[in-house]
């Protein structure tokens, strides 16, 4: 039954278990301190099982064991095991992401441990045993490998370039991509070449490519992207008559003929023009479904450059402001088209919602939400 030293171990394991409860109900699930009380129960019990498979050290049950059988091979998962216990523990107290992380290795790394162990007993013959390993972990292991050495590289490669200059970024690619062909053609050109020559390659072009990843995310975004990020240009679209720096660059000036809308408006020699599908004539209201993207077609056949803005009424930012609450087009030339897609939760409760022609008086069409 239970050894000495597993009832000690058991008993701190309890004893933890109780203070891991206690502490989370009475000062907080998210606190530092929950963690390490469950790193405490993780600890004691593994070595209260260590404790029981071991006899706590006793030789004289295993006096009739063989000499003649062969040590275990040295294994990486016990370590790897532990970096999965440790990202699970930095999880709980993180992001759930990096704990979602640590249950995905310490999952592998019981599956390549148990696997390990039992092809070492498969037969006498070792190399018949590493076969048998083979012939079950790797048609596992190559997927997950590769497709974790593309995450590095596409990851790498994307820190490089959002930390350079455009141009600079597209030589880059020019150059990496001249890299890759010249080795793929020395590869095939050159079949008899060493293995560990082949390989000492490949693993100077991946340190190469990581550490030029880890350098560009050292180097931060470039001036540009960071600008861009703190003032969050591309969240908040700007809807005046004027054209905006950053929202109304290439604005889009077509549409595609299968796109489906549900009404098409029209900036005819200053008026606006409603249109609805099904609808003869032109109309003053507008229907569009509640909670249910609609897309309108709009047209501008006014001389100059026009963006449609629908107006959604208000909503609070903090105790006591307010801020409109706006949609709109890119500013869009004579002849051209553009989308406007509406998304309105709730109907109107103060103020009616309006499509309207961005610095343009006394034209609009009345939006109404059932």
């Amino acid at each position: 039954m239970f050894t000495t030293g597993s009832k000690y171990f058991i008993g701190l394991s309890a004893l933890a278990g109780v203070a891991l409860a206690v502490y989370l109900i009475f000062v907080g699930p998210s606190s530092i301190g929950g963690t390490a009380l469950f790193g405490m129960i993780a600890a004691t019990g593994l070595l209260a099982g260590l404790s029981l498979s071991t006899r706590d050290g006793d030789t004289e049950s295993t006096v009739g064991s063989q000499a003649a059988v062969s040590a275990p091979s040295a294994s990486m998962w016990p370590l790897v095991s532990v970096l999965g216990a440790v990202v699970l523990l930095l999880g709980t107290i993180t992001t759930p992401i990096v704990f979602i992380l640590g249950i995905v290795v310490l999952l592998a790394a019981f599956v390549e441990w148990v696997i390990q162990a039992w092809s070492e007993r498969a037969s006498g013959d070792a190399a018949y045993n590493d076969q048998v390993r083979k012939r079950i972990l790797n048609p596992l292991e190559y997927p997950v490998l590769a497709t974790v050495g593309l995450g590095v590289v596409i990851f790498s490669f994307s820190r490089v370039m959002l930390a350079i200059d455009k141009s600079a970024g597209a030589v880059g690619f020019i150059v990496a991509a001249s890299l890759v062909l010249l080795g793929g053609i020395l590869f095939a050109t050159r079949p008899n070449l060493k293995r560990s020559l082949v390989t000492g390659i490949c693993v100077i072009g991946a340190l190469g490519l990581v550490a030029s990843g880890i350098a560009g995310m050292g180097s931060g975004l470039r001036e540009d992207l960071a600008k861009a990020a703190e003032e969050d240009h591309y969240s908040h679209r700007e809807c005046g008559p004027e054209k905006s720096e950053h929202g109304d660059k290439l604005a889009l000036e077509s549409v595609s003929a299968k796109s489906s809308v549900i009404a098409t408006i029209e900036y005819v020699d200053g008026k606006l023009i409603a249109s609805v599908q099904g609808i003869q004539g032109a109309q003053d209201t507008l229907t569009i479904p509640r909670s249910n993207p609609s897309n309108i077609l709009f047209r501008n056949k006014t001389e100059g450059e026009f963006r449609l803005v629908a107006h959604l009424g208000e909503r609070a930012v903090t105790d006591g402001v307010v801020e409109k609450v706006e949609v709109c087009t890119q500013l869009i030339p004579q002849g051209a088209e553009q989308f406007l897609t509406l998304t309105i939760p709730k109907p109107a409760v103060d103020k009616p919602y309006t499509l309207e022609i961005a610095g343009v008086e006394g034209q609009s069409v009345q939006v109404i939400v059932p």
